[in-house]
């Protein structure tokens, strides 16, 4: 098997990472352009080429791309992926040379046929007969350790985008309702993959675009009441955790299940969403030129000490009572320790016995109500 590169996951460990997660916005504008066709009611994933929308439905559907346009919403052009199946198709996205096709939808945790079709776009854009062929890249999460079916895990996806060189995950977390990232290269083999970055989407990630006019990467996601859109900016090279993160959430005329994004321009994106009981599978269009506030009042005063540790690591300066969660991972990504406190008063320490986590440079990742840190710590072997 290819093996990629583990350096994505052991840079989290050179930088201090904080990201703002709630923030205020004026002038965020969501227009409804039109319903989609009959044909892509369950539209999951959405890319804009040659103007026009090309889009596909998720689980269980055909195998098929569809074009739409994009300001009437009328279909124009279907073709069928002739050597691919659809399990469970969840996002595209695209390169100079590329369409790919992430098949990695999982809702019960315990498939192991995910992969990512390629297409290539000369072979689109020429076709004859509105038929395509694809190469695979095939992959498995290398932390992935059960996959006994069930609602309450980290391992289903719903966002692809592409980077450079490299292909993205956001994973749909219903274990933690935050979002995993895992780096998977183009190049079709079979590959077991690195988590590279965890974000605190606090819902559901369903769909994801790399804006190259903006440097931006856009999420799109949804909770039980309404959607949202998460804007990652400010970052540094492949390390899209390093920089800000901006939380909008938003409401919409017909169905909230937003299901993908794609850019038009540096502002301005389609977004979809899938047929539900609450509204029709619909196209929308959102500006997001928009004045943020970044200051997060939650974090400003939180202390972790001593670092290095030996035994017991402090916490201090949570300003809200309630329930407070430490994990640590290794530098394979693996987690080395997970445990729950509950402090009872405003800025009470809290201590977590770390006793028994072998010596070494861990990913610290602590959450408590709106708080979610990544930190660097270095657990030292008690004499030293």
């Amino acid at each position: 098997m290819h093996k990629p590169s583990t350096s994505f996951f052991e840079m989290l460990f050179l930088s201090l990472l904080l990201f703002p997660i709630y923030v205020e916005a004026q002038d965020f504008t969501v227009e409804t352009i039109a319903l989609l066709p009959l044909e892509t009611n369950e539209s999951s994933g959405v890319i804009f080429l040659n103007d026009k929308l090309i889009t596909h439905n998720d689980s269980a559907g055909e195998a098929i791309l569809y074009e739409v346009d994009p300001d009437s919403g009328t279909l124009i052009r279907q073709l069928v992926v002739e050597n691919a199946s659809n399990v469970d198709w969840e996002d595209l996205c695209f390169d100079q040379q590329y369409i790919y096709i992430g098949d990695f939808g999982n809702n019960s945790g315990d498939r192991t046929d995910l992969k990512i079709y390629r297409v290539s776009l000369q072979e689109y854009f020429q076709s004859s007969n509105d038929t395509v062929s694809a190469d695979t890249i095939r992959f498995a999460y290398s932390d992935q350790e059960s996959f006994e079916p069930g609602n309450k895990h980290n391992f289903d996806a719903e966002a692809l985008i592409s980077f450079e060189d490299s292909l993205y995950i956001f994973t749909k977390n219903r274990g933690d309702f935050h979002s995993n990232i895992y780096s998977v290269p183009k190049i079709p083999g079979d590959y077991q993959i690195k988590r590279v970055g965890r974000i605190n989407s606090n819902g559901l990630i369903t769909g994801g675009v790399h804006n190259p006019l903006s440097q931006e990467i856009m999420l799109t996601g949804y909770t039980l009441t309404e959607p949202f859109l998460l804007r990652l900016s400010q970052f540094s090279g492949r390390e899209f955790t390093e920089g800000e993160m901006h939380r909008l959430t938003f409401q919409v005329d017909g169905s909230y299940q937003i299901e993908a994004i794609e850019a038009i321009n540096e502002k301005d994106y389609y977004i979809t969403s899938e047929t539900n009981k609450l509204g029709e599978a619909t196209l929308y269009r959102v500006n997001t030129d928009f004045v943020v506030s970044t200051q997060n009042p939650f974090t400003a005063d939180i202390q972790y000490f001593p670092n290095p540790v030996n035994k017991l690591l402090n916490i201090r300066g949570l300003q809200n009572p309630g329930e407070i969660s430490l994990a640590l991972f290794n530098t394979m990504g693996k987690q080395a320790f997970y445990h729950t406190a509950v402090t009872r008063t405003e800025d009470e320490t809290i201590k977590f016995n770390l006793d028994g986590v072998p010596a070494g440079i861990y990913l610290m990742h602590l959450t408590a109500q709106s708080i979610d840190i990544s930190r660097k710590l270095i657990i030292r072997q008690s004499g030293f």
